[in-house]
């Protein structure tokens, strides 16, 4: 008999959903290696998630996808409205503007309608370019953990050879349904499942047109569904079933389909041919914890959000965004294992405070016949959830008291260690770009004067880390647009900010320093970032 192959990798991804992939381009693009599994055959055929917010395009921006997502994005951005009517024969329509506002004043992107059957194939294609490993038809037979690392056991589902993958961390990126938060013994707190649905791929050669208006989607009140047209005429019809008057979800056949997408046209003169039909639950939950040892949860598999505001997907992105980062300088040496403790204790407050303002939603727009949702947090604008998010623990240093509430108002960032960056238009050798594109690699001390370059080659050779010092104003060729350096972060013209990888500020020094050497060393070694500061607790 011969033994079992072993594969051995920096970071085990289980999930290859939209989680998962962007994890794995995340660390990809940082050199870190990689193995994914995934149990289904290829990637995700339903659309599932959809709005991509302008905070994950930011993301994807950070890693030249932005252009490809674009060229590659579905619904219809121009024009398209939300429309509400009994079907789509109805001549009594009612049109909203639902949909993420401009965002061009908070930041260099806008938001995009990329379905997710259409985005994870642009993940896998830039993730595998990178050299990660991503094996679907894939499973997870057996997983555990010791103080070296993480071992698991996939089965080829296709072959059922097995392998025994030996690894430093493991992500669990495999859904609500994956077993891989049970597997680690982590439990959850929520209100659970609150709706019952069924989503209908179909092909059909109706046009996407109401009353001579594209539409984005349409709810029809006579199925009490709602009805996504695509170009090519693979359309989406997402109803709501009740196992509690009898109904399942094998009553849900080809035949049964095509009638409902015949009702929802209200007319039966047209193609309607079901291609995938698939149930799903509206929930609501959070593990209780986002990390057991050596593995992290992100997406589905750490927090269920209904669907009302779009927060579900972009917030599992904004999961993978701030483990990756971390994860690569701990694999590199460049921080210490004590880095880690940071995403629980940054990522699990933002999740419960954002799942709060998607259950809000969901009661401001639908009834509550289950009677299960807790009292509605107060509503705050979709741009303090998606820009605003605050830390109020975590890799950086604190300065001052935090603001009330578990956002800061994203018309105000400015600048406060635990937040994110704010925004602001530069030019670079005739380049316009954004100070948010100055991040993403390194960490990057912001400032006007020259003297902090010296500080910050200091401080790098001390500890022995990647960071950069970008210097905005006469002593550089980074020129200020529209002169908000350095008022926007803060800062008077001698000050300075340390903005780490994923755009989130660490520390500031408002006024300039009599010894700035001396100051950002202190604030890398409180860090615990560096090979000198491995050993000091992230505060």
């Amino acid at each position: 008999m011969g033994t079992t192959p072993e594969i051995r990798t920096s970071v085990l991804i289980v999930g290859g959903g939209l989680t998962g992939l962007t994890a794995a381009a995340l660390l990809a693009c940082r050199g870190v290696r990689c193995l994914v599994v995934e149990r289904h055959p290829g990637t995700s055929i339903q659309y599932k998630f959809t709005g991509i917010s302008p905070r994950s395009m930011e993301i994807f921006r950070s890693i030249g996808l932005e252009a490809e997502i674009r060229a590659e994005r579905t619904g219809d951005q121009q024009g398209g409205g939300i429309a509400r009517a009994k079907n789509l024969a109805d001549p009594d329509i009612h049109w909203s503007d639902l949909g993420w506002p401009d965002a061009h004043p908070f930041s260099p992107t806008q938001p995009a309608t990329c379905d997710q059957h259409v985005l994870e194939p642009i993940l896998r294609r830039h993730t595998e370019h990178h050299g990660a490993d991503i094996r679907f038809n894939s499973q997870l037979e057996g997983f555990d953990e010791d103080a070296r690392g993480v071992r698991a056991r996939i089965r080829n589902l296709a072959s059922g050879e097995e392998e025994v993958v030996y690894a430093d961390y493991a992500i669990a990126a495999d859904g609500a349904n994956g077993g891989m938060r049970e597997r680690l013994g982590i439990g959850c707190s929520g209100p659970g499942s609150l709706q019952h649905w069924i989503s209908i791929i179909f092909d059909t050669d109706l046009p996407p047109i109401l009353q001579d208006r594209r539409f984005t989607s349409c709810f029809i009140t006579d199925l009490n569904g709602a009805v996504t047209p695509r170009a090519g005429g693979r359309w989406l019809l997402a109803l709501q079933y009740y196992p509690q008057k009898g109904e399942r979800v094998e009553d849900f056949d080809a035949a049964r389909c095509r009638d409902l997408a015949i009702r929802a046209a209200g007319r039966s003169d047209i193609k309607a041919e079901p291609i995938d039909i698939r149930a799903w639950d509206v929930a609501a939950s959070i593990a209780d914890r986002f990390r057991q040892g050596r593995t992290f949860l992100i997406g589905d598999a750490a927090h269920l959000m209904p669907p009302t505001g779009a927060f579900g997907g972009n917030t599992g992105i904004h999961d993978a965004h701030n483990l990756a980062w971390k994860l690569a300088m701990v694999l590199k040496g460049e921080a210490g294992p004590s880095l880690l403790d940071s995403y629980d204790v940054e990522r699990r407050p933002v999740a419960q405070a954002t799942l709060a303002q998607a259950l809000a939603r969901l009661q401001s727009w639908f009834k509550d016949p289950t009677k299960r949702l807790p009292p509605a947090a107060p509503l705050v604008p979709d741009y303090d959830v998606v820009f605003g998010q605050r830390f109020d623990a975590g890799a950086f240093l604190p300065a001052g008291p935090a603001s009330d509430g578990p956002f800061e108002a994203h018309t105000m960032l400015a600048g406060r260690p635990g937040t994110r960056a704010p925004h602001l238009w530069l030019e670079c050798d005739g380049r316009r770009l954004s100070s948010l594109d100055l991040f993403g690699g390194d960490f990057v001390l912001l400032a006007s004067k020259a003297v902090w370059r010296q500080a910050v080659e200091e401080a790098r050779q001390q500890f022995s880390m990647p960071l950069a010092c970008e210097i905005i104003g006469p002593d550089s060729d980074i020129v200020d647009i529209d002169g908000r350096w350095p008022t926007a972060y803060g800062l008077d013209p001698d000050g300075a900010v340390l903005v780490r990888p994923d755009g989130f500020v660490a520390w500031r020094s408002p006024q300039g320093k009599t010894e700035p050497a001396e100051a950002l060393s202190a604030a890398v070694r409180l860090l615990g970032l560096g090979a000198v500061g491995n050993a000091v607790p992230v505060p």
